[in-house]
């Protein structure tokens, strides 16, 4: 090979060729100059993609088709340097930007008009199974995540669906199916590596800049900086039980056979659960038309499903849920011992995926926190509802917490619920967009069914456009401390987003009755902040 041969360089001077072919027009409508884009790629060692490029149509699609953005670039950072490059780029050119690692935000915020700026290349594993530790990029997919981990026999708790990326999901707290044994996924943060808006970058950890530590675990996703990496703790796990329990959910007797099987989840399996932390559940109710592995697929019927893994032997996870088995009308799918990698993947999609689909329809998506006991006859009510909707487009389904979720403090992160017994949620489906306001009033009639039994609380990692007061809903009185960490991090407000930490809702004047931050967070909050181990403020950086 020559030694002078770049394959970067030959990539950039096509793209050079390609970009100049097109009308000025093309540049004037994107309000970016042919040159500042030659510029800006010569840069980058990643790529970036304008519209007319022939992959701009797909790049520019999120997990949900729902939110149909034509962001006027992406970015495509390769390295962490890149993004820095990006950041300079969006803030010298004064464009608007948003940021994508993995696309799965319920809200749509992973894109938008501007600049997208793509960090799902930082994808880096490294594994310590020595210390038990992990540094992954925010560009990690929880499937390539567990299939790494799985060959150490180690694990954190992670999201459930293999394509979702660890960079937006850890910052809204991260539940899965591992939670009420080992906690959320932010509260295994070791530390994390953050681009500040200067294009500075700090660590943030219990002992550096334990503010910022504080916030970006619940804090949710592009409000203080740009998270380029996360080391978490990890634990042995390996073999997990599972199983798999149905009811059927098609008349008022099922319905009241269902709810009978709640008022036992209720009293034994919630909270401060009879059968220790070991055990996780969720609750599901969809549509499904194969009953048995094997089985020829049939009509799509309402089910009423128990689902869930036991961090420990066979015979301990089978005494625990041998109280559900003998509840009337209970069948047994299946119970199995499997390595956790292929657990996650069985609990969601084994013998049939919950629900069954297998083209991403239009998907909106709301959920309610609930601590208080129901009677039977609001759970009745509620499973009765749903039914009543079109055939396989709704799913509704229960996140049970307790365990080591709820033995956390409340504000020792700023992921706050923590005194709940499930996170409630319902997705609704559509195609055509005829079909979407029935979808959607189904939707605000479940709301409503839930209305007084919630808590006043949402999960920040199902954000939904239409929450109203939502800083509340996500963060409670934490939001105070949020928007002056917010201030202290990203002074000029560079990060914002329709659902962003408020730069300033409390002046420090009088601190409301509710609130009081606690001493270790006071005391970093009004400590200078600290770039050793990282890259300090170039001078001037924000000029411009």
């Amino acid at each position: 090979m020559p030694v002078n041969y770049s394959s970067y360089r030959i990539r950039n001077a096509q793209r050079s060729e390609q970009w100049g072919a097109l009308p000025d027009s093309f540049f004037v409508e994107l309000g970016v100059s042919l040159g500042d884009i030659i510029g800006l790629q010569t840069q980058f060692q990643g790529d970036i993609v304008l519209p007319g490029n022939p992959d701009y149509d797909e790049d520019r699609k999120l997990s949900n088709p729902l939110f149909n953005y034509y962001p006027i670039m992406i970015a495509y950072c390769m390295v962490e340097s890149d993004v820095s490059i990006a950041l300079d780029f969006v803030r010298q050119q004064n464009l608007e930007f948003c940021l994508r690692s993995g696309g799965h935000c319920t809200a749509g915020f992973s894109s938008g008009p501007g600049v997208l700026i793509d960090v799902s290349n930082l994808n880096s594993i490294v594994v310590d199974a020595e210390a038990r530790t992990v540094v992954v990029g925010c560009g990690v997919k929880f499937g390539d995540l567990n299939a790494m981990l799985n060959r150490y026999g180690l694990h954190v708790p992670g999201g459930e669906c293999p394509d979702v990326c660890i960079g937006g999901y850890v910052q809204g707290g991260g539940y899965g199916f591992t939670s009420v044994t080992l906690g959320m996924n932010c509260d295994n943060v070791i530390s994390m590596k953050v681009m500040l808006a200067d294009g500075s970058v700090v660590e943030a950890s219990q002992t550096r800049n334990r503010d910022l530590w504080w916030a970006m675990r619940g804090g949710t996703g592009g409000n203080f900086g740009i998270l380029l990496s996360i080391k978490y703790h990890l634990y042995e796990l390996t073999d997990v039980f599972g199983f798999a329990l149905i009811w059927p959910l098609s008349n008022q007797p099922d319905f009241e056979q269902a709810a009978d099987v709640m008022m036992l989840l209720q009293e034994q399996y919630m909270l401060d659960s009879q059968y220790g932390p070991e055990l996780n559940l969720q609750v599901s109710l969809c549509y499904q038309s194969i009953i048995n592995a094997g089985d020829p697929e049939g009509e799509l019927k309402p089910y009423f499903m128990v689902r869930g893994l036991y961090v420990g032997s066979k015979a301990d996870g089978m005494d625990a849920i041998a109280a559900l088995q003998a509840m009337p009308g209970c069948y047994t799918q299946w119970t199995k011992v499997r390595r956790y990698e292929k657990m996650n993947e069985m609990l969601l999609n084994y013998p049939q995926g919950m629900p069954p689909i297998t083209t991403m329809p239009n998907e909106d998506k709301a959920c309610r926190y609930v601590k208080q006991k129901l009677t039977k006859e609001k759970w009745t009510e509620i499973l009765a509802f749903f039914p009543t909707g079109k055939v396989n487009k709704a799913y509704m389904y229960l996140e049970f917490y307790g365990g080591k979720i709820n033995e956390s403090p409340a504000y020792e992160s700023s992921f706050i619920h923590r005194d709940v017994a499930y996170n409630a949620v319902m997705d609704v489906f559509w195609y055509e967009e005829e079909d979407r306001p029935a979808a959607e009033k189904y939707l605000a009639d479940w709301l409503a069914l839930i209305e007084p039994v919630w808590n006043g609380h949402v999960y920040q990692n199902y954000p939904n456009l239409n929450a109203v007061d939502y800083a509340y809903k996500y963060w409670g009185y934490a939001v105070f401390a949020l928007s002056l960490i917010k201030g202290k991090y990203d002074p000029d407000c560079l990060f914002s987003f329709a659902q962003m930490v408020p730069p300033i809702v409390y002046d420090g004047a009088e601190k409301p009755d509710e609130w009081q931050m606690p001493e270790a967070l006071q005391v970093a909050f009004d400590t200078e902040i600290d770039f050793s181990g990282g890259i300090a403020p170039t001078p001037g950086a924000l000029s411009g």
